[in-house]
């Protein structure tokens, strides 16, 4: 991988946080957070709210997996309906405008598009499982 520029570590750590810092949205309950320190250096640990046992560090390299899904995600349309799916075929639930936000955001490194918390989320669940599994 080649190294990040401060820009994009900085973006990076924006998505992380707002992610992280989703005020009852996610699918998580966080464990532990650190985010006051280098970019590259924070970390959650979160679990699933239903299943405690499940738990993952998360990261900025973990949000930069997640914009990678959403980025390569491909358009498919099946049985009259368009969606997109991720490298494995199974559809991303997530698309249309909240999507090209993220997807602008991404190439930007924020300065056009915008992430929001839901976006933030969707990020993360698509470096975690491929795509948005929790509605």
């Amino acid at each position: 991988m080649k190294p990040r520029t401060p820009k994009r570590e900085q973006f990076l750590l924006d998505v992380f946080v707002t992610a992280i810092e989703n005020y009852g949205y996610g699918f998580f309950v966080t464990e532990q957070y650190v985010w006051d320190v280098p970019a590259a250096q924070a970390y959650a640990v979160i679990a699933d709210k239903q299943d405690e046992s499940r738990r993952w560090r998360v990261d900025i390299d973990t949000m930069a997996t997640g914009l990678r899904v959403i980025r390569t995600a491909k358009q498919i349309t099946q049985g009259g309906e368009t969606y997109r799916v991720n490298a494995d075929g199974q559809r991303l639930y997530f698309g249309g405008p909240a999507r090209e936000a993220v997807v602008a955001a991404d190439r930007s490194n924020g300065d056009e598009g915008d992430i929001d918390v839901i976006g933030a989320l969707a990020v993360l669940e698509c470096a975690l499982f491929g795509r948005v599994v929790y509605p």
